[in-house]
């Protein structure tokens, strides 16, 4: 661990980054009241106000980016209400949606812009289904909501003179990923609002099968080097847990999943790393087998050695 990952550490450990939090969760239930809003409706808004109340928080040395502001999820129903609605019903745990895994991959290959083209389309195959017009609204609200956050995150980085950050904000997470930092990023950044969203155990799944075609693509392009990689790797997992003490049910200091997950993509990039480094020995060495056939042939100087032989 380098020097810039070693402070990022240590000030997560020291929660530096809790006196940029906002004092007080914001206010939802009014609004979801006066409007007289579904379920599905007022879970869509909760997630447009988070996204639009949190601060865009970006450090100097930070690649991966998302520090949560706001230091909790308000209730979209009284306490009332909520009994009524769960009435006769058992709750699973304390009742939201929760041990959950989003198709992580899903995301990353289509970006936030592929998953809203698919709820049009869907929509417009479904005229006749409230129920379902009310839940592909609600998911398009949502998606909106995520991509103007991430938005605001470009505008700021842009603003900083982080042109690197903005570059890749402006891809992710409302495009594809096309590199391991983008796709850490978009990962990042979503994950965070499925949080804000009032859901919570929000898991990471099989890490490796969906990044690692991403890092894989990077070290063959000679785009990232291995110690780059286990560096953005590293701030990841660093970034995960600034937000650790606002979730129900996390140990803080440990990601548990997060960390074997850490572990089983560590150790694929060294095996990537050692493949690609076979692969380019016995590239060498086939193209030295093909220029000694060449000399062997040549009818110039009968293989000492010519321009027309050695491919000049």
């Amino acid at each position: 661990m380098n020097e810039r990952l070693v402070l990022l550490k240590n000030s997560m450990r020291a929660g530096k980054h809790k006196a940029l939090r906002q004092a007080h969760s914001i206010e939802l239930l009014p609004e979801c009241e006066v409007a007289d809003l579904s379920w599905p409706r007022r879970v869509a808004r909760l997630v447009r106000r988070q996204c639009e109340a949190e601060r865009v928080i970006i450090a100097p040395d930070e690649q991966i980016v998302f520090t949560r502001s706001l230091p909790g999820v308000p209730p979209v129903y009284t306490d009332e209400e909520w009994a009524s609605l769960t009435a006769g019903r058992t709750l699973h745990e304390l009742g939201p949606v929760s041990n959950i895994c989003a198709d992580w991959g899903l995301l990353l290959s289509q970006g936030l812009l592929g998953r809203r083209e698919v709820a049009l389309a869907t929509r417009q195959s479904m005229p006749n289904d409230p129920q379902a017009l009310e839940f592909l609204d609600s998911a398009i609200e949502t998606i909106d909501a995520v991509m103007a956050l991430s938005a605001r995150y470009a505008e700021e980085a842009a603003r900083l003179g982080r042109a690197d950050l903005a570059a890749v904000l402006e891809i992710v997470p409302a495009h594809p990923a096309r590199t391991f930092r983008e796709a850490l990023q978009s990962l990042r950044l979503c994950q965070a609002v499925v949080w804000l969203g009032g859901n919570y155990h929000v898991g990471l799944g099989r890490f490796d099968q969906y990044m690692g075609s991403f890092l894989q693509s990077d070290l063959q392009a000679g785009t990232l080097t291995l110690d780059q990689a286990e560096e953005l790797l590293a701030e990841f997992f660093i970034s995960l847990n600034k937000d650790s003490d606002l979730y129900p049910g996390v140990q803080q200091g440990d990601n548990g999943q997060a960390a074997q997950a850490m572990r089983e993509a560590l150790q694929q990039m060294q095996e990537m790393a050692r493949q690609q480094n076979e692969l380019k020995t016995l590239e060498g060495a086939m193209e030295q087998l093909a220029d000694a056939r060449r000399q062997m042939n040549c009818d110039q100087c009968g293989g000492k050695g010519c321009e027309k032989c050695q491919g000049k």
